[in-house]
């Protein structure tokens, strides 16, 4: 849960016109080096339910659900992967942000820290490949700063040591 050999990289035009957890699906995937199916909660109200129904922190974004190997999203998130069209914006990073970290949770990692790491390590890449953002750009150094200050700005058990 987030309080936030790989499969062929998609293409903006690919991706346009997806809905928002297609999008997500597709990102999750590439990290997690299999299919991973997600959902996005259709409001506010319905994710807070959800989460209370699940015993989840309500300040949560996402989690992963082991049992069903599902990835679960709440709107901000889901409304993040609709930039993907749109440049750098801070809801796009945090998209891409989050559903590495919950990746990483589907292949494995328990740690939320070692799971922000991957949130950190995949967002210029999942921008590269899902938002056309070019590496040794502008636009991709703004990935990182924006990727640098979520994971500094996250609950101590969420932050690690990550070399990047």
């Amino acid at each position: 849960m987030l309080a936030i050999g790989l499969l062929p990289t998609l293409s903006e035009s690919a991706i346009a016109g997806t809905t928002s957890a297609e999008s997500l699906g597709s990102i999750v995937s590439v990290v997690a080096g299999r299919p991973v199916n997600v959902s996005c909660a259709p409001s506010e109200d319905a994710w807070l339910r959800e989460l209370e129904q699940g015993q989840m922190d309500a300040d949560a974004v996402a989690y992963y659900d082991g049992e069903l190997d599902v990835i679960h999203f709440g709107p901000a998130i889901c409304g993040g992967a609709q930039d993907l069209d749109r440049g750098v914006t801070p809801a796009l990073v945090a998209s891409l942000f989050v559903a590495a970290h919950e990746a990483a949770h589907a292949v494995g990692v328990d740690d939320e820290g070692g799971a922000n790491c991957w949130g950190l390590y995949w967002a210029q890449d999942l921008a590269r490949r899902f938002a056309g953002i070019q590496f040794f750009t502008p636009a991709s150094r703004l990935v990182l700063e924006i990727a640098r200050q979520i994971q500094h700005d996250a609950p101590p058990e969420y932050r690690s040591a990550c070399p990047v």
